[in-house]
């Protein structure tokens, strides 16, 4: 089996090596990407929008000659692997949604997060030159609160955060061709997550169709679960 693993924001494409071992362990294939402004490709920044990030992945899954891919997207990748479904359909097999934004057609990621969040993410993005710098503490404290402080993953993590660009944040997102596919699509949903909360969870598996699928961790759960979220996705 292929799997697509496509981060959330701030992140790269280092955020699957745990979960990426585990799979490549159990005899599959393992595309991760790095989206443009984030990982290696940090210096990319100017050029990050939703769809950029969904052609960084299609151009990938179609270099690796990728095909019934199982795609994963993660956090705000929620609002990326439509885009992807809709750029190479022929070439996925089911798409995952995991700890993820669910927007509707024509909402804004930052539609989807209470006004405080965003507005703070637009003010520091003013103060970034257009992207968001945060403190490291309140990455550890949202995304990986189910590991220790010292924990070697949670520092390692919090070393190769990189600054979020504003731009994917705050454009509409067109899901007209997306809601009109019948790609084969689940919802893994965190029960320790204090980033999207369970409750809310449920309101995007919802959106998607599906009754969401539970297990332990927080939302970065590929880190600090890999060997549960590898039996999920295998089970899927």
């Amino acid at each position: 089996m292929t799997f697509v693993l496509v981060h959330g924001m701030s992140h790269g494409a280092w955020t699957w090596a745990w979960l990426r071992a585990r799979l490549v362990k159990d005899g599959h294939r393992v595309l991760a990407v790095d989206l443009p402004g984030h990982g290696r490709r940090a210096h990319e920044r100017a050029r990050a929008s939703i769809g950029a990030y969904a052609r960084a992945v299609a151009d990938a899954m179609m270099l690796a000659g990728a095909h019934e891919a199982v795609v994963v997207g993660h956090s705000m990748a929620g609002a990326v692997v439509p885009k992807v479904a809709e750029l190479v359909p022929a070439r996925i097999g089911h798409l995952v949604f995991l700890a993820a934004v669910v927007p509707r057609h024509g909402e804004r990621l930052s539609d989807n997060f209470p006004p405080a969040i965003a507005q703070l993410m637009r003010g520091l993005a003013r103060a970034g030159g257009g992207v968001a710098h945060y403190p490291a503490s309140l990455g550890a404290s949202r995304w990986m609160n189910d590991l220790p402080a010292g924990d070697a993953r949670v520092v390692e993590a919090l070393g190769l955060l990189t600054p979020q660009p504003l731009r994917p944040w705050i454009e509409p997102i067109d899901l007209r061709r997306f809601d009109a596919l019948q790609v084969p699509r689940s919802y893994i949903r965190c029960r320790g997550d204090v980033a999207l909360p369970p409750a809310r969870a449920a309101e995007y598996a919802a959106r998607l169709g599906v009754a969401p699928i539970d297990m332990d961790g927080a939302h970065d759960a590929m880190m600090s679960q890999p060997d549960a979220l590898a039996t999920v996705l295998e089970q899927l």
